[in-house]
């Protein structure tokens, strides 16, 4: 029978956690204290989810295994992106299962959407609308009229209120099936009309590259947030210029490559000082490849509106200096 499950958090790694079936890693860029959210209607063959985040955040999200999503955002701040491109109101995210996606979100995000298992959508979906699902999956984004994008909010959001509120109606794991199925063939319906008429869109290569700078050079600061890099280093390992590694990241992360690598030092120290799994604050710092503790402390401050000492003490941990 299917179940409504609920979370609230104030760490982006708790946040991260939250979606059933999904593999995800969450990073805070936007200074200030993170709140999420989720709501779930979990079943069988799928999930009806809604997400709430207020933060500047870059996620690397892999769907549930065996499983085709589509989501639309309800609120998203300009400058969002998704798998490379823009991410606004008229995005119908199309997301296949064992990829893995990313998503830069500029502030607050609120997203609503569905999973279905394919074996489901195989079953009850006619071949021809399978088909499309299949093709956007490749494309990721499906930038749709803006009544388009209304309308299929609308249902969404409709069918998630009722049925959240009359459990005892999906009583079989048949009726939820059906329930998925039918919601997401009316999603497909709505949008494969809007592509009739001349709104689909594709990826253009040009981002596509320009990307695939910021994956190389955001793996290589990742695997290395302990060295001593810097942008000459980064540089090399994107195979870009200094001048195309910073665009690329204005384009994509809303952010320079110094302010990310710092932001990523800062995720970690963090995740340390809840483990409590590493030295002292002025080790971690000097660690991390901070100049001082203060110099660490005052970024940490700013980035996650709270000293590391009180990270430790939420943690029901006494602080250490």
């Amino acid at each position: 029978m299917a179940t409504v499950m609920t979370h609230e958090s104030q760490d982006v790694d708790d946040q991260a956690k939250a979606l059933t079936g999904w593999e995800q890693t969450y990073e805070q860029l936007g200074c200030g204290r993170f709140r999420g959210s989720a709501w779930q209607l979990v079943m069988r063959d799928g999930v009806f989810l809604r997400e709430t985040t207020n933060r500047q955040l870059r996620e690397r999200i892999m769907p549930p295994r065996n499983h085709l999503v589509i989501a639309l955002p309800l609120a998203v701040e300009p400058g969002s992106v998704f798998a490379g491109r823009p991410l606004q109101r008229e995005t119908l995210m199309v997301l296949g299962s064992q990829t893995e996606y990313d998503v830069v979100s500029a502030g607050e995000l609120d997203l609503i959407g569905l999973t279905v298992d394919r074996a489901v959508l195989e079953d009850k979906l006619a071949p021809a609308k399978l088909e499309w699902l299949e093709r956007k999956v490749s494309e990721c984004n499906v930038e749709l009229p803006a009544e388009t994008a209304a309308a299929i909010r609308h249902m969404l959001l409709a069918v998630c209120s009722d049925v959240g509120q009359q459990l005892d109606g999906l009583d079989d794991p048949v009726q939820e099936g059906a329930l998925l199925a039918s919601t997401l063939t009316h999603a497909v319906i709505l949008a494969m009309a809007a592509e009739r008429d001349g709104s689909a869109s594709t990826i253009p290569r040009r981002a596509e590259s320009r990307l695939k700078v910021v994956k190389r050079a955001v793996e290589f600061m990742r695997a290395n947030l302990q060295a001593d890099i810097g942008v000459p280093e980064i540089c090399g390992a994107a195979f870009a210029s200094r001048r195309t590694l910073q665009y690329c990241f204005e384009e994509f992360m809303h952010t320079t490559p110094q302010a990310y690598l710092r932001a990523l030092r800062l995720n970690e120290a963090r995740r340390a000082l809840k483990a409590r799994s590493q030295p002292p604050i002025t080790e971690l710092a000097n660690t991390l490849g901070f100049s001082s503790a203060s110099h660490f402390t005052r970024h940490y401050k700013l980035m996650f509106d709270e000293l590391p000492s009180e990270t430790l003490k939420l943690h029901c941990y006494g602080p250490r200096i």
